[in-house]
């Protein structure tokens, strides 16, 4: 049995491969699916600054140095103090979001890899330098998206949460494991895909019984301030499928109302881009149960199988 056979096997029939306890991947499979992240602190300032080895880093942003030295650590403890009420108060939910591009995908420019490569260069160091005014307490950073940007696959979050904040890489923590292992039980790795979210900053509130900053779904206004550079990153990528994580997702980039329930293990369709909706990584190992483990697989069974059908007719060819 291949490797991605065996971790896809047990992805789908052993409890802990999305419980609190993860099946796991070994070592060397690990880095070369995710990438070495070396972690150097800066002489004197008592900062660390993530490195990810990938091959694609030009363009991820730069993280912007706005933590303190006595920054708190990795986990959020609940000694720390609250933020101020601007910066964790979530933005009003009245703003409009900004509308999908007109045409068909195909109606955007044909580009070379290098030209992708470089256009989304650009297009990170922009979104870097516009929302660094929405920095706060709460978004340290910018996480604008990474992987190959010919990718034929992408998927797309709702947005960055702690460790996403802290490496300014998207997909990192715990759901991020989990969704590597989706992605080899695919037949595919994270570096031949393209991962990015709905918001390029972090969504989370103050929690006063946990006293810590929580993780939560983004308003209707974070959202309008991601999707214009989500929007130019498709139109850059041109994917040929895009598997939307979780009920966010979805619903700002297609527009749709239904639940999830609803709406996952059904097409849908984005500038002429297949998307298959499905639950989030975190939801699931959230709400772990057989039955929403094998909602998922199918859920990404069918998104293999659109794109042979599209190898085939050759319509899957990637950038």
């Amino acid at each position: 049995m291949s490797r991605a056979k065996t971790i896809a096997h047990q992805w789908l029939t052993t409890d802990e491969a999305m419980g609190a306890v993860e099946v796991p991947i070994p070592r060397q499979v690990t880095a070369a699916l995710r990438g070495s992240t070396a972690v150097t602190k800066a002489a004197g300032s008592g900062r660390a600054a993530a490195a990810p080895a990938m091959q694609f880093r030009q363009f991820i942003p730069r993280p912007v140095p706005v933590r303190p030295a006595h920054a708190p650590p990795a986990v959020e403890q609940s000694t720390i103090a609250a933020p101020s009420k601007a910066a964790s108060a979530a933005p009003g939910p009245e703003a409009a979001l900004p509308p999908v591009p007109a045409g068909s995908i195909g109606d955007e420019p044909q580009l070379t890899r290098a030209e992708k490569i470089q256009r989304l260069a650009a297009l990170a160091a922009e979104a870097d330098k516009d929302l660094a005014s929405h920095l706060s307490d709460v978004a340290t950073r910018v996480v604008f998206g990474e992987g190959d940007p010919g990718a034929r696959l992408m998927f797309i979050g709702e947005g960055p949460g702690l460790e996403e904040d802290r490496t300014g890489r998207p997909f990192v923590g715990r759901a991020g494991q989990l969704l590597d292992k989706m992605i080899v039980a695919m037949g595919f790795t994270r570096e031949k895909v393209y991962i990015g979210n709905i918001c390029k900053l972090r969504a989370a509130s103050w929690d006063d019984l946990a006293k810590r900053l929580k993780d939560r779904p983004p308003t209707t206004a974070e959202a309008a301030l991601g999707l214009p550079w989500l929007h130019q990153q498709i139109a850059i990528i041109q994917p040929r499928v895009i598997v939307t994580l979780g009920l966010p997702a979805i619903r700002y980039l297609v527009g749709v109302t239904e639940n999830m329930g609803a709406l996952r293990g059904h097409w849908h369709e984005y500038r002429g881009i297949a998307v298959m909706p499905t639950y989030h990584p975190a939801y699931l190992l959230r709400a772990y149960s057989p039955e929403n483990r094998g909602k998922v697989w199918s859920d990404l069974q069918a998104v293999v199988r659109r794109l042979k059908e599209m190898d085939k007719d050759g319509s899957g060819a990637a950038g």
